[in-house]
């Protein structure tokens, strides 16, 4: 039987999410780092995607059980950490004798409160959880207390006790690949949306950590601010197990900003045009980060989007929330962007503190104004570990649910506007970008294309019908 269960829990579509969400998932990157780095260090683990798989949380319990572990542990975003709690509470209605260990964003920004509310989870992995999931497991195994574990609470004799901080993992190399394996018919349940796909087979990976920018809607407390990276020749590993493996035709970058480690992204291109790697690839990357002789070799190497989050079209906005660029610089990166023969994506937030519906016009018209592809509009949502999440009740209203902290609810109004003002200036932006002649027509040549057609048609019809309809 397995050492740990390592699960990601059941996510509930609903409200607007449901109306949008068009049910493409990507690996839970965490989990498959954690169970390669498990299986390194000689423990049996099973992953269950409860999400992947559409599981409620009772068919759950029941895949956890039949694994047979003594442990589980239980990735989670905020929204689905009551989730979370409710899995553990129901896994030791069946057997009192199970640890449930929970990790992940939430309960890195907020341990000792997620610790207080919920009962039933027995210790938090605090930050990053490859090295201490590996020290908590033989410390529980030979049963010689959690003290000595470094990046954990948990519940002692006296209380919750917090154990002295873990350091950020400097060498990322050292991680085995991540455990791909573990996750059954990958090819069928995860791939990305049409939005990101340039060829099929797609699959998504994370090539480092952290973020250097200070946005104030940023949670940073997992990887915080110290960026660590893959090196390329990890990086090409990984891509040729993928297309040897699974025969992936593209791929999905998710850091945060792949392009700003610029010397490993020179590398990176240059082996692939020089070897010859049929692959296709899209990231995200800073406004700033760019330039043209480097938009040109990642073009030449196989990029065929960037995502650029740019947030506003107001520049008092922008600076308000620390974003660190210029409407100027924006538009210089994405008219060079076009230029070297890359698609754009941007994303946008509604609903900023000090956000008035002046400033959400002047985000519209920039918009529209902009060389844009394809942009993605999501309401602002405070998360634990965000700066804004400590402040948020001075500009604004702000309804800290846990259980709707995704990007399609409204939680956040700021002062002077109301949650209808947010739904309809959101659709607005839509319809008014995407119901004209340049952008209809990209959609359509995109989805035109015989490996995408299907996915775009289904995707496309949802998207539509949202938008068509009156709420």
């Amino acid at each position: 039987m397995y050492d740990i269960a390592l699960v990601y829990p059941p996510v509930s579509i609903k409200g607007r999410y449901k109306k949008v969400a068009t049910g493409h998932e990507v690996p839970p990157q965490p989990l498959i780092y954690l169970g390669a780095y498990l299986r390194k260090n000689n423990f049996k683990c099973k992953l269950i995607d409860a999400n992947a798989f559409a599981l409620d949380i009772n068919e759950t319990v029941k895949a956890v059980l039949e694994a047979g572990a003594r442990c589980v542990g239980i990735t989670t975003p905020t929204m689905l950490i009551s989730t979370a709690a409710k899995l553990a509470t129901k896994l030791k209605e069946k057997d009192a004798g199970i640890t449930v260990i929970v990790g992940g964003p939430h309960i890195t920004a907020v341990p000792e409160k997620t610790m207080e509310l919920y009962k039933d989870i027995d210790i938090g992995v605090l930050g990053e959880g490859e090295v201490t999931i590996i020290e908590l497991l033989h410390a529980l195994k030979d049963k010689t207390g959690l003290e000595s574990v470094r990046g954990i609470i948990y519940r002692g004799s006296t209380g919750l006790i917090t154990t002295e901080s873990r350091p950020y993992l400097q060498d990322l190399d050292m991680l085995p690949l991540p455990a791909w394996d573990m996750l059954p018919d990958i090819l069928k349940h995860y791939q990305q949306s049409a939005a990101r796909i340039d060829r099929l087979p797609n699959m998504s990976i994370i090539t480092s950590r952290g973020c250097p920018f200070q946005c104030i809607f940023c949670a940073r407390n997992v990887f915080g601010n110290v960026t660590r990276s893959h090196s390329a020749d990890y990086i090409l590993n990984m891509v040729k197990h993928l297309i040897k493996t699974y025969k992936v035709k593209s791929l999905s970058i998710e850091d945060e900003n792949f392009v700003i480690y610029k010397k490993r992204l020179v590398e990176f291109c240059n082996r692939i045009i020089e070897e010859k790697i049929d692959i296709t690839w899209d990231c995200a990357s800073n406004i700033n980060a760019v330039n043209e002789e480097l938009l040109v070799l990642m073009k030449k190497a196989g990029c065929w989007q960037i995502n650029y989050g740019i947030e506003s079209g107001s520049q008092r906005i922008l600076n308000f929330i620390k974003k660190g660029v210029t409407k100027e610089s924006i538009e210089n990166a994405l008219t060079l962007t076009k230029k070297c023969g890359i698609q754009t994506k941007a994303y946008f937030i509604i609903g900023h503190p000090t956000e008035t519906l002046e400033s959400i016009q002047e985000t519209i018209d920039f918009i529209k104004k902009i060389d844009l592809d394809i942009f993605q509009m999501s309401f602002m949502v405070p998360l634990p570990g965000a700066e804004l999440y400590g402040i948020a009740d001075k500009y604004g209203e702000f309804r800290n649910d846990w259980d709707d902290m995704n990007i399609w609810t409204p939680l956040f109004i700021p002062r002077g506007l109301t949650e209808e003002d947010l739904k309809r200036e959101s659709k607005r932006a839509y319809r008014e970008f995407y119901f004209r002649f340049k952008p209809a027509m990209t959609f359509l040549r995109r989805a035109l294309r015989p490996t995408a057609f299907k996915k775009f048609f289904s995707d496309g019809i949802k998207i539509l019908r949202f938008l068509m309809a009156k709420d």
